[in-house]
C-alpha cells in the first residue's frame, strides 16, 4: 500500500500540469533607427499615393560596369528664316495692292477709305461789276450810291470790296490721275449806303443818315471740276493743282430805306435774277505731311481722307450771256479757305 502511494506521487510530478500556461518563445524587439550623422543629407520620405492613384515606379539605376543612358541635347533655337514674297502672297488672303502706273492713274493703288465727297469754306473780296457797262459821265449808278464819299455825301471813289463768304459741296464719281466729280457753292455778298436825299438843302450833306440803301445777293454755280492728286497721292508732294468750271446763277435785290425792296419811277421793282458763267482755277495744300501718321488715324476713325488749305482765283460773268440789257454781278477777285475730302 505505502509502495503504491510513493509510485503514484512520482508519475504525477512527472508529468506537466495542464492547468499550467506553456512558455512561449522570446520575440525579437526592433532595432532603434539609427541617427543620422552630422553632415549628412535627410530626404523626405515620400507621401503615401492617395486611393486610386498611380505610382509610376522610378527606374533603376544602371547596374555596375554599364553606362549611363544618354539625356537628348535640345536643338539650338536662331532666328528664324524670313519668308519669301512669294510664300507670303501665296499663303496671305489679303489682295496685294497693284502699284503699278497703270493702277495710278486709275486710282485702284491708292490707300486708305473710300474717297467720294469734298466740302470746302472759303471767303475773298467781292465787289460785282453792275458800272461795268456804264459808259455816261462821272460814276456809274452802283459807285454812286455805294462808292466811297467826301464829308458832304458826295461820291469821290468807286465802292470799297465786300467781303463774300461761300459753302462748296463736291461729289467725285471718277478717277483718272485725280478725282474727277461735278459741284455746287453758293456764296452770299451785302453792301450798304445812306440812302441819298430827294431834295438835298445847299451846303448839306445829299444823303439822309437815319435811312440806309442795301444791296445784297446770292450767287450760285453748277461746276464741274477736276483735282490732279496723283502726285500728292503716290510721291508725298502736298500739291494739288485743280479747276473748276460752269454756269453760276444769282439772286439779288435793293432795299430803301424803309426796308422794302426798292422801286423805280417806271414801277419796276429792284430785285431779280441773273445768269452766267465762272471758273476757278486753284492750289491746295495738303496738310496730311504735318503728321501722317495722325492723318491715317483720323481716315480710319472718321473718314475724312485729307484735309487742305488753299487759294482760288474766281473769274465770273454773271449778265445773261450779253443778252439783253442786264445787270453785271460777275467779278475778277480771289478766296481762300479750308477743304476736306472724305
Amino acid at each position: 500500500m505505502t509502495a503504491a502511494l510513493v509510485l503514484f506521487l512520482a508519475g504525477a510530478a512527472a508529468e506537466p500540469d495542464a492547468a499550467s500556461p506553456v512558455p512561449s518563445a522570446p520575440t525579437a524587439e526592433p532595432a532603434p533607427a539609427e541617427s543620422p550623422a552630422a553632415g549628412d543629407t535627410v530626404l523626405p520620405e515620400s507621401p503615401p499615393p492617395a486611393a486610386g492613384e498611380t505610382v509610376t515606379p522610378e527606374s533603376p539605376p544602371p547596374a555596375a560596369g554599364e553606362p549611363a543612358p544618354k539625356v537628348p541635347t535640345p536643338e539650338p533655337v536662331g532666328p528664324k528664316a524670313v519668308p519669301s514674297e512669294a510664300a507670303i502672297a501665296r499663303d496671305s488672303r489679303v489682295t496685294p495692292i497693284d502699284r503699278s502706273r497703270k493702277s495710278r492713274i486709275r486710282g485702284t493703288a491708292r490707300t486708305g477709305t473710300k474717297q467720294r465727297f469734298a466740302v470746302e469754306f472759303k471767303i475773298g473780296p467781292y465787289l460785282p461789276e453792275v458800272d461795268s457797262r456804264y459808259s455816261g459821265s462821272g460814276f456809274g449808278p452802283y459807285a454812286t450810291i455805294f462808292g466811297r464819299t467826301n464829308s458832304r455825301g458826295e461820291t469821290v471813289k468807286k465802292p470799297k470790296l465786300g467781303v463774300m463768304p461761300i459753302v462748296a459741296f463736291e461729289w467725285q464719281f471718277a478717277y483718272l490721275a485725280g478725282p474727277i466729280g461735278i459741284g455746287t457753292q453758293i456764296g452770299f455778298f451785302r453792301d450798304r449806303a445812306d440812302a441819298l436825299l430827294a431834295e438835298p438843302v445847299a451846303g448839306e450833306s445829299i444823303r439822309s443818315r437815319a435811312d440806309t440803301v442795301t444791296f445784297g445777293m446770292v450767287p450760285m454755280a453748277l461746276l464741274a471740276t477736276y483735282r490732279f492728286e496723283l502726285v500728292a497721292d503716290y510721291f508725298k508732294v502736298p500739291l494739288v493743282p485743280y479747276i473748276k468750271a460752269g454756269v453760276a446763277y444769282s439772286f439779288w435785290w435793293i432795299k430803301d430805306g424803309t426796308k422794302k425792296v426798292a422801286v423805280n419811277e417806271q414801277g419796276e421793282k429792284g430785285r431779280g435774277g441773273v445768269v452766267g458763267w465762272q471758273m476757278n482755277p486753284g492750289l491746295m495744300l495738303r496738310l496730311d505731311f504735318i503728321e501722317r501718321g495722325s492723318a491715317k488715324k483720323l481716315d480710319v476713325s472718321t473718314g475724312i481722307n485729307h484735309t487742305y488749305i488753299f487759294g482760288e482765283f474766281q473769274l465770273s460773268r454773271l449778265r445773261n450771256f450779253g443778252v439783253g440789257n442786264s445787270i453785271d454781278l460777275g467779278d475778277k477777285t480771289f478766296f481762300g479757305g479750308l477743304a476736306i475730302e472724305f
